[in-house]
């Protein structure tokens, strides 16, 4: 194939310009008549022009513009705005998707154990602020339960069981009781410091 004439580049590269020709792509639609230097000639008849089809472009598997896994089942174009319109995985089977918790809490887990559900017993701040062996020593205001035995609470059946938790006002005599000793306590440092 002949090439056309070579450039130079401004940066001093170099290119050949190849002619763009129609004959160089499509076969003769008549007989061409070819004379050759050493005087012979060759008639070629006319050939049909053959349709070339172009190379199927080969795609490779779909990637999930989520999690950046390959798409092995149906792909779902995303409406997120960050993905939208790529492929991704269906609902729930991306694996950089976290399942959705429900903002219910499980009403087992709201009960405590005392009362046949499944959570930790809460303590107050009174109740954390005070040593159990100290409200112990304690009569309950609330439920009557005297001196070294635990409060009691009613289940949803209407049975009675001991609590691992005091009811509130418990802890609060103990403190309120540390409250007034440690400002008696106090008032007379003050009586006793020299003016």
């Amino acid at each position: 194939m002949p090439q056309g004439p070579r450039r130079g580049g401004r940066k001093g590269q170099t290119y050949t310009a190849t002619p763009k020709l129609r004959s160089f792509d499509v076969p003769p639609a008549s007989e061409v008549t070819i004379t050759r230097a050493d005087g012979t000639i060759e008639v070629v008849p006319a050939q049909k022009p053959k349709a070339t089809k172009k190379p199927a472009r080969k795609r490779g598997p779909l990637i999930c513009a989520k999690c950046g896994q390959r798409i092995d089942g149906k792909a779902v174009r995303s409406t997120e705005s960050w993905t939208k319109g790529k492929p991704v995985h269906p609902a729930g089977a991306c694996a950089r998707e976290t399942p959705k918790r429900s903002t219910k809490p499980d009403p087992a887990s709201t009960l405590p154990r005392a009362r046949g559900g499944t959570a930790r017993p809460y303590k107050d701040p009174n109740t954390r602020a005070v040593r159990e062996s100290a409200w112990l020593q304690v009569t309950c205001p609330r439920c009557g339960a005297g001196p070294g035995t635990r409060c009691t609470v009613r289940t949803p059946k209407g049975t009675v069981t001991g609590s691992s938790i005091p009811h509130q006002e418990r802890p609060q005599v103990v403190r309120r009781a540390m409250a007034a000793s440690a400002a008696q306590k106090k008032a007379e440092r003050q009586a006793q410091q020299p003016r």
